[in-house]
């Protein structure tokens, strides 16, 4: 199996645990504060990575690394564009149902083209375009209702969209050849740091209502964060992050098969086919066309 193949099994397994994560995020809550779930969420992301990089990292040869400004700079970008995305992801998921949440997050998968295009001046084949505007008539089937209308919710959503989009962009341009493990630590106590200081101003945590959330600050932290970003930080170097965007999107499939079966969310029929589309969109990203032998 190529490194390709396997780092597209590995994001779509990040992507599985996202889903589920959206129905553990609106569970945790109910009993603490956003910025309060965010802190020891990610503050246990990074201590559940310590143990795998010292295990990787034994018996390595010091001096191959990049330099640690390198690490702090990029940490800080990327941790920070995380901070943002995940609060607001987290205040969205209070005022809409998981399901909806799941899919209008991924409306990255239009941002990152786009902010790529702008940015980088990088141009899209005609086969990710048609599969960017297939998951977002996918992501429009399930996010607009009857009425046209748009809650509260949803616009936090969409902005945390805005910076998971940039968030990837940054992985790409910014953490390229540096160890995974070790950027993904910093990027998170960078996202843990900050989540705690809005912590302390504006929530007031307790122990009692902590220890009520545990199971899904546990799942959170440990699946989600330990091993969901760190799938995505460390398999972006061997695919593009217009693809990479695209796979990590189906998360928003799974947000509603899990909202569905644990939280007892109403999956109609409009929202099956929004499904459909989204992962059809994902497949036709991974197509290579076969190259033509040439007969001499």
């Amino acid at each position: 199996m190529t490194k390709k193949n396997t780092a597209t099994l590995l994001m779509l397994l990040g992507a599985i645990i996202w889903g589920a994560s959206f129905v553990v995020q609106r569970i945790g809550v109910e009993f603490i504060g956003p910025f309060t779930f965010g802190c020891i969420r990610f503050l246990l992301g990074a201590l559940s990575l310590l143990p795998i990089y010292f295990i990787l990292n034994k018996g390595k040869e010091k001096g191959h690394d990049a330099p640690a400004r390198h690490y702090i700079i990029s940490g800080i970008v990327c941790g920070g564009a995380l901070f943002i995305g995940a609060s607001f992801q987290q205040f969205g998921i209070m005022l809409t149902t998981a399901g909806k949440a799941g899919f209008i997050t991924s409306l990255y998968v239009v941002l990152v083209p786009i902010f790529a295009l702008l940015v980088f001046r990088k141009h899209l084949s005609k086969k990710i375009i048609i599969a960017i505007i297939i998951s977002l008539i996918g992501i429009y089937l399930l996010c607009v209702n009857e009425g046209f209308s748009i809650n509260t919710g949803d616009v936090y959503n969409f902005i945390g969209a805005i910076f998971w989009a940039i968030q990837i962009l940054a992985i790409e341009k910014l953490a390229y050849n540096l160890d995974g493990v070790k950027f993904a630590i910093i990027q998170f106590l960078v996202c843990g740091v900050l989540s705690g200081i809005f912590m302390f101003i504006l929530e007031k945590p307790t122990f009692d209502n902590i220890g009520l959330a545990l199971l899904p600050l546990l799942y959170s932290g440990i699946l989600s964060v330990g091993v969901g970003f760190t799938a995505q930080i460390i398999c972006i170097n061997y695919t593009d992050p217009i693809v990479a965007s695209l796979i990590m999107s189906s998360e928003s499939v799974f947000s509603v098969i899990f909202g569905f079966l644990l939280l007892g969310e109403v999956l109609t029929t409009k929202q099956g086919i929004g499904c459909i589309l989204v992962l059809s969109a994902v497949i036709l990203a991974q197509i290579t066309p076969k190259r033509k032998k040439i007969i001499t």
